[in-house]
């Protein structure tokens, strides 16, 4: 399996996303991820890219990258490894008040809720290593 996260152009976040894909775009993919012409390797781009992809509005940085690389940078820039997942209480995702309150009426040992406003919410924060999981119904996944 692939270790490293693919390449990503990553603006501010108040940046016009929109307008920095337009202008890229404008850009034949031949001129964009070839370097030869300057005499060096994956300059700006990978020379391996082929096409450039509009991401939702709703994914960050973080979400694209993954906890993973995240992690692995921290640890780089300390000089440690990444830590290891420690026996730790698992984080319950919620969706609903009445949701919540079934989560904390159960008192399950080494078991947290954490409420979320929707379903997307919720695997945003899986993602990010803020929740652990949720119950879904079929038509939501």
């Amino acid at each position: 399996l692939l270790k490293e996260p693919r390449h990503a152009v990553i603006s501010l976040k108040d940046a016009d996303s929109e307008q920095i894909y337009k202008v890229l775009k404008q850009i034949p993919d031949s001129e964009l991820f070839s370097s030869a012409a300057f005499g060096g390797k994956d300059l700006m781009f990978s020379d391996a890219a082929t096409e450039l992809t509009e991401l939702p509005k709703s994914m960050d940085s973080f979400l694209y990258l993954r906890e993973d690389y995240y992690e692995a940078m921290r640890a780089l820039r300390a000089g440690n490894p990444p830590a290891t997942p420690q026996d730790r209480n698992i984080e319950w995702c919620t969706i609903s008040h009445a949701e919540q309150q079934k989560c904390d009426s159960l008192q399950i040992p080494h078991m947290e809720c954490r409420r979320a406003s929707s379903v997307e919410e919720c695997i945003q924060k899986i993602m990010r290593k803020e929740a652990d999981a949720l119950a879904v119904d079929g038509g939501q996944v």
